[in-house]
């Protein structure tokens, strides 16, 4: 099971949304430049500022201003070198970076996590197909609006879910297992956010062990099953768990995992360009629209060394 999906964290509060937060779609604010100054890598860039921009997917912002061009290098583990986090310090009101290059007849789209100063997708294709690696790129952007969306949407509601079996704080290595019970009769989804968003958000339910998340009033769900092995991360954190209640099942999105993987992924129905040319266009408000509409519940929890 990968590390990510065993950090947990410790309980300070049960809390719902406040009024200001609830019906907002939050997006991406996004800068789009370019690392090579060709005819092609122009075309390409304003390309792709219009689809993002006219779908929804972010909120694209103006050119940016004193920053060198053309220094954008990272690693192998996609951390940026020195002189690039430096540019990427500057960028103060702005949470990713798409870079465009066209370079010996190739395409390429990078995107970088500003606040992280590192490399999350990078690819290319023969600039002859550039239309179609933008628009594998913006399934991909799908993914993390759908991850997004999980983190920070939802609207207030009153309590739903009771949860049960948490302790106020767990040590390095421990096993974390709780309980949900549900008011009414609901399908429920309850998700991992990891600390400061330094991680993507974890399908905890349902999962490979428990596929039908289908609660009825006063049914009790042990999350994980117990053939999970779920433990504390060893290193100290304050993460959240979101727990999602829909009347209706969330049919517009895919769940899938690997074999050898307890919990699955929450995806758009297709992130690959090939797949997604019919809906390209389609409005971000509309293919989160459950998750924003779903009352969630919020709990905080932290994790100690030992």
């Amino acid at each position: 099971m990968m590390k990510q999906f065993w950090i947990l964290s410790s309980i300070i509060s049960l809390s719902l949304f406040s009024s200001d937060r609830i019906g907002r779609l939050p997006v991406y604010k996004i800068a789009v430049e370019m690392s090579s100054s060709t005819e092609e890598a122009i075309a390409l860039r304003d390309f792709m500022k219009e689809q993002i921009q006219s779908t929804g997917r972010g909120m694209v912002s103006l050119p940016l201003k004193g920053i060198e061009s053309g220094v954008w290098e990272f690693d192998k583990e996609g951390i940026a070198s020195i002189k690039t986090a430096e540019n990427l310090e500057k960028l103060a009101d702005v949470d990713k970076l798409v870079l465009i290059a066209t370079e010996d007849g190739q395409a390429v789209v990078s995107f970088v996590d500003v606040l992280h100063k590192k490399l999350e997708y990078r690819n290319s294709l023969p600039d002859t197909l550039s239309k179609t690696l933008v628009s594998d790129f913006l399934g991909f952007l799908d993914k993390k609006n759908i991850y997004l969306a999980l983190s920070e949407t939802g609207s207030g509601s009153n309590a739903q879910l009771k949860i049960n079996s948490l302790k106020p704080t767990y040590v390095a290595g421990e096993p974390i297992r709780f309980e949900i019970e549900s008011a009414e009769d609901n399908y429920v989804y309850v998700v991992l956010v990891p600390e400061n968003q330094k991680g993507e958000p974890v399908l905890l339910f349902p999962n490979q062990f428990q596929n039908d998340n289908f609660i009825r009033k006063g049914d009790k769900v042990t999350i994980p099953d117990k053939r999970i092995s779920f433990k504390a991360a060893a290193t100290p954190s304050k993460d959240r768990i979101r727990a999602f209640v829909s009347r209706e099942e969330w049919k517009e999105f895919q769940l899938r995992g690997k074999k050898e993987d307890s919990f699955y992924r929450l995806l758009p129905p297709a992130v690959t360009g090939t797949k997604t040319t019919a809906r390209s266009m389609m409005p971000l408000n509309t293919m989160t629209a459950s998750i924003e509409q779903s009352p969630v519940m919020e709990w905080e929890y932290q994790i100690l060394s030992r």
